[in-house]
């Protein structure tokens, strides 16, 4: 159990719903869902960096295409932002995540044309995640709809 919150692979596994129906936490979760704080989140004015964020967010959701996940977008951006060459390990690493969740995130990059992995010359065993020329297109792309998106903050 996570912060109170009742995770399917837990004691209560297949029982969904109605195994969070008894937690203590939900109905304030519900009410900061539902409740009126929505107008301001957590009772505190939106900030340009949160904003821009949501909107750059928004905007790579609603478009054509297929959405990458949290992970999967740090993973990209990291690799294209970063002047290192990452490593499977080098990520793995970064993101505090184990080298088999980072290889499934490069797996889904690499379907979308987003990276590639090419085999370390120097070491065999190591595996490097390269950028390529749709990951160049579509990093304007989100560098576009992020700039879009602070015109509009």
């Amino acid at each position: 159990m996570t912060h109170g919150i009742a995770r399917p692979s837990e004691r209560n596994a297949g029982r969904g719903i109605k195994a969070m129906k008894h937690n203590a936490h939900l109905p304030a979760m519900l009410h900061l869902v539902a409740g009126d704080l929505l107008a301001e989140p957590y009772g505190r004015p939106g900030t340009d960096a949160v904003d821009t964020l949501r909107a750059t967010l928004l905007a790579l959701v609603r478009r054509d295409g297929r959405d990458l996940t949290a992970r999967q977008l740090t993973v990209f951006i990291t690799v294209y932002l970063d002047t290192q060459v990452h490593t499977v390990g080098s990520m793995a690493e970064l993101l505090n995540v184990s080298r088999p969740g980072v290889t499934r995130i490069l797996d889904r990059l690499g379907k979308f044309g987003l990276v590639a992995r090419q085999e370390d010359r120097g070491d065999r065993r190591r595996v490097l995640i390269r950028r390529t020329d749709r990951g160049v297109r579509f990093l304007r792309e989100l560098e576009d709809i992020a700039a879009g998106s602070l015109r509009q903050a």
